[in-house]
């Protein structure tokens, strides 16, 4: 059993990936078991199964020219391996300047090392490297005296060869040892397997680890842009995010029509959620690092921030901070999403990622009918009931159908007063602009269920500007791309009726309203089709040749198909 001290690396002919970034469970080639952690101090590799093992959080900085990173972070639950190294580290050097003895090679000698073996099995090495140290028996035997038998120190410092790499193995007891070199056929009781523990994809709110009351949430209201704001999720569907994961590899990050991902994917790498831990909970692993991993050759800066822009728009947060932080793009690097201290979204480097602090990490808080959820905010009341609008960008259900109701509606009398028909429909798709009715003003009452739809790839559709619903409505995703019309825009008022607002200056996001001009449509039809030809017409006034199932108007009348 040995206390700390668990990686190890080797050069490799050419680079190959390391394992991203995140939570595994690390199993040994030869023996086939995994690390157990005991203690703070002591974890040795006797669990036999993926269950009995413990995850460990494994965190590493930029990689270098032969493909190694040294590892930052390597915790779990009961034991931080890089802080008991600190520990040791600083207990040795207390002894070796109390003697007078030189202290410069113990940073490198105790910086843990992860390099690929370059294996198609993505097995890794864990290694320390020991310097060339003048005098070495002599400094060898004062550390041992002072550590007074300590099972940890003794058995670093005796197997210690000054000028060599010393690699992880796993000895006859299924402790860990060190090897200068491959100690059994192929080298497997160095090799090391890492078992990730994968994230879910799903509909999430996505918000700060920050410990500050009101933390920022992602949020989209703008056509081409995505922005951290205080939004309120329960009642914010800008705020709802697509997630599709592969591993920790993010396949699919969408707001609204707009998608992080194919921006990772357009320069060459990818964009992850790599789980951290924050300091309040140390070894619960809630918090993720939002990562666009840059490929280890060709990287073009500028093509780079172009495809920022194009994807997500010339005034968006996360274009202009690469383009202000264009010296982070490169071959092989990192660059972090974060909140930044003036607010809103930035960007930040391996270097200085760490400054951040929990601004850096994102909580994922998944959508469902306990916790986080979503409901509709009221906008007025009625006949003791509430109402509101709402044009979403995601399919859903309704929770509790005895408490909310999803109504289309079909005409408007001149007094602005609506004819609405409910929804016989159990998912009101993506894109459906619709007005909601309510018993209870408790979000907890309303909540909607954002679906998932099977088979689904990319962004999903974005349906509009009526969606597949038969109905007056027309809604906008965003605050600022659609102008009012005063003279035919028709937004909810007071008394569930629909009338102008001429201080309105753009519809409001994820909002609905009555387009008048359809009305008089759809009056005109009544009055010019009383001749009986049987001509059918869709709510918008058009001809229609083979009616699907939904509400028309034929001679001069509604009809359901």
């Amino acid at each position: 059993m040995l206390a700390v001290a668990m990686l190890l690396a080797m050069n490799v002919s050419a680079i190959t990936p390391l394992p991203d970034q995140g939570v595994y469970r690390i199993k040994n080639v030869y023996s086939g078991t995994y690390v157990k952690l005991q203690s703070n101090y002591l974890a040795d590799i006797t669990a036999t199964s993926y269950a009995e093992a413990s995850p460990l959080l494994v965190w590493y900085g930029e990689r270098d020219e032969n493909g190694e990173a040294l590892l930052t972070n390597l915790s779990g639950d009961g034991g931080d391996m890089i802080e008991t190294l600190e520990f040791i580290k600083g207990l040795i050097e207390d002894v070796l300047v109390y003697n007078n003895q030189p202290t410069w090679f113990l940073e490198e000698m105790f910086q843990l090392h992860l390099v690929p073996t370059g294996d198609a099995d993505g097995s890794v090495f864990l290694c320390v490297d020991v310097p060339e140290i003048e005098n070495w028996e002599t400094i060898r035997d004062i550390i041992l005296e002072a550590a007074g038998g300590q099972t940890a120190v003794t058995y670093y410092i005796s197997h210690m060869v000054p000028g060599n790499r010393h690699y992880m193995g796993i000895d006859y007891d299924l402790s860990f040892g060190y090897r200068l070199q491959a100690g059994t056929p192929e080298g497997t009781d160095i090799k090391f397997l890492m078992e990730r523990e994968s994230l879910e994809g799903g509909y999430c709110f996505v918000k700060t680890a920050s410990a500050t009351a009101e933390a920022p949430y992602l949020r989209r209201v703008h056509e081409k842009s995505s922005t951290v704001d205080l939004a309120s999720p329960h009642n914010d569907a800008s705020a709802v995010f697509d997630l599709a994961v592969n591993d920790i590899k993010v396949t699919r990050l969408a707001v609204q029509g707009l998608d992080l991902a194919p921006l990772a994917q357009a320069a060459g790498g990818y964009l992850a959620l790599c789980p951290t831990n924050t300091e309040a909970s140390k070894f619960v692993y809630d918090a993720y690092a939002l990562k666009l991993q840059l490929p280890d050759e060709g990287v073009d800066a500028a093509a780079v921030v172009a495809a920022a822009k194009a994807a997500l728009g010339e005034d968006s947060e996360i274009a202009a901070a690469l383009d202000s932080h264009i010296d982070l793009i490169k071959d092989r690097a990192a660059i972090y999403i974060v909140h930044s201290d003036q607010g809103g979204v930035s960007v930040a480097g391996d270097a200085n990622y760490a400054a951040y602090g929990d601004n850096a990490k994102w909580k994922l808080e998944m959508i469902d009918t306990e916790d986080n959820y979503l409901a509709p905010a009221a906008e007025v009341q009625a006949n003791g009931k509430y109402y509101t609008t709402l044009y979403a960008a995601f399919p859903f259900t309704i929770n509790n159908p005895a408490n909310v109701v999803a109504y289309s509606v079909m005409t408007m009398a001149d007094d602005g007063t609506p004819t609405i028909e409910p929804l016989e429909m159990d998912v009101i798709p993506a894109g459906g602009a619709v007005l909601l009715e309510m018993t209870t003003n408790d979000d907890a009452d309303n909540m909607l269920v954002p679906v998932i739809e099977s088979g689904s790839q990319g962004v999903r559709p974005m349906i509009g500007p009526t969606g597949p619903l038969t109905t007056m409505l027309e809604g906008t995703y965003f605050d600022d791309n659609i102008e009012n019309n005063a003279s035919t825009m028709l937004t909810l008022h007071e008394g569930l009726t629909f009338a102008t607002d001429a201080s309105l200056d753009f519809m409001p996001a994820n909002k609905a309203w009555a387009n008048k001009d359809i009305n008089t449509a759809i009056s005109r039809i009544g009055n010019d089709k009383q001749n009986g030809d049987d001509t059918i017409y869709d709510l918008m006034g058009r001809k229609v040749v083979n009616p699907t199932h939904g509400i028309y108007i034929k001679n001069g009348k509604k009809v359901v198909y």
